[in-house]
C-alpha cells in the first residue's frame, strides 16, 4: 500500500505552534509576489532555499516579523492573497488565493498574518527526517504532503493501526494536525486524503476503488486542470465513472490520456519517488506596470542574482536559459537559449538581458511580469565554450564563488552590482 500525508492548513497551523493564542480563532496566512525584491530600502533579506516546493512555496525568505501595515499595505491599498487559512476561517467562506481584502470583507474578525516560509520549512524538514526513519521509503510531494510506500513493511490488514498511530505520533511530536489517506497507487491514496480531512484517516482497498471514485467529479481527481476538464466534458465525460468508461478516447490523447487513465483506474503502478532531480530552476513576478527598459534590465539584474545564487546552491550547470516577459494588456514574449557557458551571476545576466532585447517587440507597451529560468543541467563543470569568453567567464565564476560565501552568511542582498541601484 502507498500512503499520503497532508499537513491540515499547514502555515496556520505552523503559526499556532508560534503563538498558542491563535488556537481555534480564524486565522489565514497571506501572501504578496515579494514585494520587496526590487526595492531600493534595506531588506532584511535571510536567505534562499531549494529544500522544498509546493504552492505558494517561495524559494526566497525575509524576515517574517513585519506588521500587517509594512507587509499588506501599500499607497493605503490592501495587497495580496490568501495562500492558507484556518478550518474556522474557511467556516465564513475564506478561500485560498482570495485576495486579503476580500477575506477581510467576508470574515471582519479574521486575523491575517505574514508568511514566516522559514520556520514553515524547517518545521517540514523536521517531520521529513521523521517520516524517514518510521517509512522505509518516502517522497516529499510538496512543503506539506509526503507520499510513502509500505509494500513489504506492513500487511494491508494492519495499515489503517499504522496510519492512525503515525499521525497520533506527528500531533504529539510536532504539534501538527495532519490526515492521511492509504491505497494501492499514489493517486487514489491522495485523494483518500481529500476524503479524510480535516484530521483523519482513510484506507480504500483495491476492491473498493471502482465504488470509491466512480461518483466523484472529475476535476476532484489531482492532476485535471480547468483545461482538461473542460476538453473531457466536451465529451460528456462529468465523473470519473465516466472517464473509466472512456478508454479508447484517452488512448487516442496519447500519453497524457494514457497516463490519467491508469491513474484513475489505480493500476498506473507509479512508484514513490525518494530523489527527484531538479529539471530547471526559474524566478518569477508580477509587477505594476513598468514602461522604463533601463528599470525592466535593472530588476532582470536583481532576478539574476537570486537565480545564480539558487543554482550555486545545487552545484548546477544549466545550458538553456529563458526569458519571458507579458505586457499590460496581455501580450507575451518568450524565448530561450542554449550555449555551453561558465555558469555565474553575470554570464548569467548577459545571457537574459541578450535575450530581453530579442524578444522585446512591443516597445510601447509596458511590462507587468518577468520570468527567468535555467535548465538542461550538466552533470560535470563546463570545460568547454567561446574561446573569447572562457577566460573572462572563469574569473567571474570564482568571483562568484567568492561573493556566495559572503551572501550565505549575511543574506543574499549583501553585495549588489551598481546597477541595481537607482540613481
Amino acid at each position: 500500500m502507498i500512503i499520503h500525508l497532508d499537513l491540515d492548513c499547514f502555515f496556520a497551523s505552523c503559526e499556532r505552534l508560534l503563538n498558542p493564542v491563535l488556537k481555534n480563532r480564524p486565522i489565514a496566512v497571506g501572501g504578496r509576489g515579494d514585494p520587496f525584491i526590487f526595492s531600493q530600502k534595506s531588506r532584511k533579506n535571510i536567505d534562499v532555499t531549494l529544500n522544498n516546493k509546493g504552492a505558494f512555496v517561495p524559494t526566497i525568505f525575509y524576515d517574517a516579523k513585519s506588521s500587517f501595515e509594512d507587509y499588506f499595505v501599500e499607497d493605503k491599498k490592501i495587497r495580496g492573497i490568501v495562500i492558507t487559512s484556518s478550518y474556522e476561517a474557511r467556516s465564513y467562506g475564506v478561500k485560498t488565493g482570495m485576495t486579503i481584502y476580500e477575506a477581510l470583507r467576508v470574515c471582519p474578525n479574521l486575523i491575517v498574518l505574514p508568511p514566516n516560509h522559514l520556520f514553515y520549512h524547517e518545521q517540514s524538514y523536521k517531520l521529513k527526517k521523521y517520516l524517514l526513519k518510521k517509512i522505509p521509503v518516502v517522497e516529499q510531494y510538496s512543503v506539506d504532503e509526503f507520499f510513502g510506500d509500505l509494500k513489504g513493511w506492513c500487511e494491508e490488514k494492519d495499515v489503517l493501526n499504522f496510519i492512525e498511530e503515525l499521525q497520533c505520533e506527528i500531533e504529539e511530536k510536532f504539534g501538527l494536525p495532519i490526515s492521511i489517506g492509504a491505497a494501492p497507487s499514489k493517486w487514489i491514496a491522495k485523494m483518500a486524503t481529500s476524503e479524510a480531512k480535516p484530521n483523519g484517516c482513510k484506507v480504500i482497498f483495491k476492491k473498493d476503488i471502482d465504488n470509491f471514485i466512480d461518483p466523484k467529479p472529475i476535476d476532484s481527481f489531482p492532476g485535471i486542470g480547468k483545461g482538461f476538464a473542460k476538453r473531457l466534458k466536451e465529451y460528456k465525460i462529468e465523473t470519473l465513472g465516466d472517464l473509466k468508461q472512456a478508454k479508447y478516447l484517452l488512448y487516442r490523447w496519447k500519453k497524457p490520456g494514457i497516463q490519467l487513465y491508469h491513474r484513475v483506474n489505480g493500476d498506473d503502478k507509479e512508484p514513490i519517488q525518494p530523489n527527484i532531480d531538479r529539471r530547471s530552476i526559474g524566478i518569477s513576478r508580477t509587477i505594476d506596470p513598468v514602461f522604463d527598459r533601463d528599470e525592466i534590465r535593472r530588476r532582470l539584474t536583481i532576478l539574476c542574482r537570486h537565480l545564480a545564487h539558487l543554482i550555486l546552491k545545487i552545484d548546477a550547470q544549466p545550458k538553456t536559459v529563458y526569458l519571458g516577459i507579458k505586457y499590460q494588456f496581455g501580450q507575451k514574449a518568450k524565448r530561450n537559449t542554449t550555449v555551453t557557458f561558465n555558469f555565474s551571476e553575470w554570464s548569467l545576466r548577459r545571457h537574459i538581458l541578450e535575450l530581453l532585447d530579442e524578444i522585446d517587440v512591443y516597445k510601447s507597451l509596458s511590462i507587468i511580469r518577468l520570468s527567468i529560468n535555467c535548465s538542461n543541467f550538466e552533470n560535470r563543470p563546463t570545460t568547454r565554450g567561446s574561446i573569447f569568453e572562457y577566460e573572462k567567464e572563469l574569473k567571474e565564476k570564482r568571483l562568484f564563488k567568492h561573493c556566495a560565501k559572503i551572501r550565505q552568511k549575511y543574506g543574499v542582498d549583501m553585495i549588489k552590482t551598481a546597477v541595481e541601484i537607482k540613481q
